[in-house]
């Protein structure tokens, strides 16, 4: 009998239909169980009822993906599939037992916690691991006291018996989402050093921005750091940083050292917050959950609590630096609230504003951003001073209706027109502030190159006296250098980190 199923049937682009299930049940009790499976779920609620039917009359061998199949779409339809599940807990096939447990962990609901408390005592060894770590992931205080007074001589399952404690203990304590439940108005109690980061790169443009709100010092190109007292909203307000931290030296390597130093903050975020503060490790190497358990462990729930799901703040260790920075992680950020709309490769806003400011305000400005994408230069720069007129141009009507609706939610009014930098260039222009195109979605070619050579040698005649450039090249020794044939100043000031690649940050000025 020929297949009903397509050649690329096991490709990610493939979802079957009602004509499919039947050959991909019977498919998945072979060498292709894995990829039927994935095949079967991804047909959603329709693809877990095919599975349901088939699954009592199933080759053994098969029961185990169907299963499976159920426990993944029910991720997204739990409604429909939680009973389904909960009936599968008792299956006499223990792979079916296993499969429908663990589904029941991820959705969690009415009666799941009840139900796998119940299969323990009539489960196997492997269904049992299987039990106490969905309980950990969707149980209450009922299972925590559960797992407390249940102890295994199975060293796997005291392992992950001792996990799923860790886990209850933080959600049976979690109160509700608070977002940034933080005073951001009420003055630390204590002296606490405090980092402000940048795009590597831009930190002395973020220095020049802070030192009108305190005394603080260059700490490396993305990094600056002082004493604060404070109340911390004024950090908050500075545009051109990307993330605000507490730091504090690590006295010893290893995790030893971690928790006391995260033992040592948590009195001062206590005062900020509502609650046991709650936060997430991150680590420069990756996910590290060995190490992320044996820390969560170690801490006090009533103190300080690892949550990923509930954290108000990121714990970032640099043990190569000895040290532990504590980000605050708002769920708002309202300095940047006119961005409405975004096109791809947009600036983000902290370098908008890191250009805006490096051009500086005077009052008379007529601004042009001649690749103005979304509009967040223009927007930037209209918010740090008063100008004469601001001017985007672009060869997407889609970027020039994003900048047109960012720019009203500004407050900013601007004029936008819809053609080539490398042709038309509006007079009377005393700043050109932009981000060009550039980076993955444009190719660092000869073509590239040759579009900025274009631009320069339209708009750098027309620049008027006095006036200044300030942007980011790809191409820092040919845009110079081209910038320098045409009269004008060159400031190079260095190179500037945007998400893996470097280009670099120059002013151009035209002498008066």
């Amino acid at each position: 009998m020929a297949s009903a199923l397509p050649a690329d049937w096991q490709t990610a682009g493939f979802t079957p239909g009602a004509a499919h299930f039947p050959e991909l049940c019977t498919r998945a009790a072979g060498d292709d169980g894995d990829a039927a499976e994935r095949a079967l779920a991804r047909a959603g609620l329709a693809g877990a009822k095919a599975a349901l039917a088939a699954l009592e009359a199933a080759a053994p061998a098969a029961r185990a993906h169907l299963a499976r199949v159920i426990a993944r779409v029910a991720v997204d339809h739990a409604d429909e599939l939680r009973p389904r599940l909960l009936a599968l807990v008792t299956h006499p096939d223990a792979r079916v037992q296993r499969a429908a447990v663990t589904g029941l962990g991820k959705i969690g609901g009415a009666g799941v916690e009840p139900a796998l408390i119940d299969a323990y005592s009539r489960a196997g060894l492997p269904e049992k691991r299987a039990i106490v770590e969905a309980l950990g992931k969707a149980g209450s205080s009922r299972a925590r006291d559960f797992l407390e007074a249940t102890r295994s001589d199975d060293v796997e399952l005291e392992r992950r018996r001792t996990r799923a404690l860790v886990m209850l203990g933080r959600s049976v304590s979690r109160e509700p989402p608070s977002g940034l439940d933080i005073d951001l108005d009420r003055p630390l109690s204590r002296p606490s050093a405090v980092v402000l980061r940048a795009r590597r790169g831009l930190a002395a443009v973020l220095l020049d921005e802070a030192l009108s709100r305190g005394s603080f010092q260059l700490r490396s190109p993305s990094e600056i750091s002082a004493q604060w007292t404070g109340p911390l909203r004024p950090l908050f307000e500075l545009r051109t940083a990307l993330a605000v931290g507490l730091e504090l030296q690590l006295r010893e390597p290893g995790d030893d050292g971690i928790v006391a130093a995260l033992v040592t903050l948590a009195p001062t975020l206590a005062e900020l917050t509502h609650g046991v503060p709650r936060f997430r490790l991150a680590w420069p190497e990756g996910h590290q959950r060995a190490r992320t358990f044996r820390i969560a462990r170690a801490l006090d729930p009533r103190v300080l609590i690892n949550d990923p799901t509930g954290a108000l703040f990121e714990a970032r260790i640099d043990e190569g630096a000895r040290r532990v920075v504590m980000v605050l992680r708002p769920d708002e950020d309202p300095r940047f609230a006119y961005r409405g709309r975004d096109v791809p490769a947009a600036s983000h806003p902290t370098v908008a504003a890191s250009l805006a400011r490096v051009a500086g305000v005077v009052a008379d400005d007529v601004v042009w951003d001649p690749f103005v994408g979304s509009g967040l230069e223009l927007c930037e720069r209209g918010l740090l001073g008063p100008f004469r007129q601001l001017i985007g141009t672009d060869l997407s009507s889609d970027a020039l209706r994003a900048a047109r609706e960012n720019l009203t939610r500004a407050g900013l009014a601007a004029t936008l027109i819809r053609s080539d930098a490398t042709h038309d260039v509006p007079e009377g222009v005393t700043l050109i502030v932009t981000n060009p195109p550039m980076g993955r979605r444009v190719a660092r070619d000869g073509e590239l190159g040759s579009l900025f050579d274009r631009f320069i040698d339209a708009a750098a005649p027309k620049l008027a006296p006095g006036g200044r450039l300030v942007w980011l090249s790809p191409f820092p020794e040919r845009a110079a250098r081209r910038l320098s044939e045409h009269g004008l100043t060159v400031e190079r000031r260095g190179a500037v980190d945007l998400g893996g690649f470097e280009v670099e940050l120059q002013v151009a000025r035209r002498p008066r």
